[in-house]
């Protein structure tokens, strides 16, 4: 049994000190573009039951209790980022956009399409002397054909409809911006660097339904800044206290060592 109780406080030390991490970030991030706040559970480890079968019965003549349960611990568990209730401000730039909805912009990696919420987007210029629209990272945003979204030689004015169309100039008719939908994005949706998401493996975006651009505006973190405090407060106390029980737990194995028979 100490040794159970040793297992116990050590998975419930990794789990608060993932809870602690997951809300460090959460607080470094609370006014970051296009951040999705972390969240998480927690579920046992592994439960045993036994039905009062003896421990002991040549011995000590123990037996369990009927339904008896010993648990060995917790783990974090449904770990992801939570994009809901974003916080859409006015920015009045050019090329910042908040999409309205579930949906996600495009852009392009070295690994492939990559996802964000994102939108304070830059004219980047290409090696052949275009400018692509781009994160600040240099990625390029693609259309909803998949393509990059490139700026015409004349465009000095960019105006984006709220289905993604792009119109240069007033006039000139431009490529989609592709916004696209992700079911379950905090389960399927894998963070990379730059505040990008990869989708995981077997999962497939789908094109936009429910969501929409608005332009001279950006989504900023969701993060709940009297919540996160809170479970900070509950997440220190829930190492301390699996900390002490660790100790208590050495404390009485070291005593059990010293009696002798």
């Amino acid at each position: 049994m100490a040794m159970q109780s040793l297992l116990t406080g050590l998975n419930a030390l990794h789990a608060s000190s993932d809870w602690l991490d997951r809300v460090g970030e959460n607080v470094a991030n609370s006014n970051t573009i296009g951040y999705g706040q972390q969240q998480g559970t927690f579920q046992d480890a592994l439960t045993m039951q036994l039905y009062g079968s003896a421990t002991d019965p040549q011995n000590a003549r123990r037996t369990t209790p009927p339904g008896w349960r010993g648990g060995t611990g917790s783990v974090a568990v449904g770990e992801g980022p939570d994009f809901t209730n974003m916080d859409i401000r006015q920015t009045g730039g050019q090329l910042d956009f908040a999409i309205q909805g579930p949906g996600f912009f495009t852009v392009q990696s070295p690994q492939g399409p990559l996802y964000t919420k994102a939108g304070n987007f830059i004219w980047s210029k290409q090696a052949n002397g275009q400018f692509a629209l781009a994160t600040p990272s240099g990625n390029q945003v693609l259309s909803s054909t998949g393509q990059p979204i490139i700026r015409p030689a004349n465009a000095t004015t960019m105006q984006i409809q709220p289905n993604g169309q792009i119109v240069f100039n007033g006039s000139i008719q431009g490529p989609r911006i592709g916004i696209v939908e992700i079911g379950q994005p905090s389960s399927h949706l894998i963070a990379q660097s730059d505040n990008l998401y990869a989708l995981a493996p077997g999962v497939q975006a789908q094109p936009a339904t429910q969501s929409s651009v608005q332009q001279g505006a950006l989504a900023y973190s969701n993060v709940d800044m009297t919540a996160t405090m809170t479970d900070m407060l509950q997440a220190q106390r829930m190492f301390e206290l699996n900390s002490e029980s660790i100790q208590l737990t050495n404390q009485m194995m070291g005593i059990a060592a010293t009696i002798k028979p």
